[in-house]
């Protein structure tokens, strides 16, 4: 049976996104209720989200714009994402606000309790979900990319919101999470990324350029954080997971929107009864996750 998922995702800065969307479309396995975009201009984000689709013959899929702005802080929402030049000039933004993303959540859950959400970004639209219908979004499985599960720091997604993120991991009936300790092992060299993007497939010199502009403009290096949570629920073996309990830092000037652990410190390997699992560097299969993308990404 095809595993049913709604993606919420941040695409536009970092390539992982777009690449992790990517192998969704190519993935049997999978299929996609709809796509709801979050963090700063949503509505751009939406357009690009759009863009992708329709590249890949899949105009089927619905599209909503979220929230731009954290919970509590108040960012600036009209920041375009750093790929948005790669748009043709004759694409349109899509009408429509950040409520539109968070109803779209919760009538997609309340209507099938079988969904998994697969955050990709900050958890804004996912926790005002949480906070509007606990009891709905209580009995669907989340699997987000986000936090530090081993040294302790902060990481993007949980940092740029702490307070919704804090809705999502109190609440969450069943939550799987990759953190920037894992994700940060999974390196797009330059040699697999000529791998990656052969010359004669359109498609992927648009991701190849996408991914470009990004480097350029950050000075970072390409990794492939939210293709994982995709690769795993597309084959778990390229993964394990432990149990646990954890909750997000809401204080502190260091330690704002840090994961901290809610188990016996005291014990050394200590139990949980929550469905709450997250993913550890020593059980990353990488030989295998770097041969599902090489598959599923073009």
């Amino acid at each position: 049976m095809k595993t049913k998922i709604l993606i919420d995702t941040d695409l536009g800065d970092d390539a992982d996104d777009a690449a992790a969307l990517i192998m969704s479309l190519h993935s049997p396995e999978l299929e996609i209720l709809g796509i709801t975009t979050v963090l700063h201009n949503t509505r751009k984000r939406a357009a690009m989200v759009l863009d992708l689709l329709r590249r890949y013959g899949r105009n089927d899929i619905p599209v909503h714009c979220g929230y731009g702005r954290p919970l509590i802080e108040r960012l600036p929402y009209e920041e375009s994402p750093v790929q948005y030049a790669i748009l043709p000039d004759d694409r349109g933004v899509p009408e429509g606000d950040e409520n539109d993303a968070v109803g779209f959540i919760i009538r997609t859950a309340a209507e099938y309790q079988d969904v998994t959400i697969v955050e990709m970004g900050p958890m804004t639209n996912l926790g005002m979900a949480f906070y509007r219908a606990p009891d709905i979004m209580k009995s669907v499985r989340v699997v987000a990319m986000g936090g530090d599960f081993a040294g302790g720091g902060t990481e993007w997604n949980m940092q740029c919101d702490p307070e919704a993120a804090r809705l999502v991991m109190d609440g969450a009936g069943r939550l799987e999470m990759f953190g920037l300790d894992v994700t940060k092992h999974l390196l797009v060299t330059p040699e697999f990324l000529e791998q990656l993007c052969p010359p004669d497939n359109e498609c992927m010199a648009y991701w190849r350029s996408g991914a470009k502009i990004y480097c350029e403009t950050t000075g970072w290096k390409l990794m492939l954080h939210d293709a994982l949570p995709i690769a795993y629920l597309i084959d778990p073996s390229v993964a394990r997971l432990r149990r646990g309990d954890y909750t997000i830092e809401l204080s502190g000037a260091l330690t704002r929107g840090s994961i901290v652990s809610k188990t016996d410190i005291y014990e050394i390997e200590p139990e949980s009864e929550r469905d709450f699992f997250y993913a550890y560097a020593e059980g990353l299969n990488k030989e295998q996750f770097y041969e599902l993308v090489k598959e599923r990404l073009y």
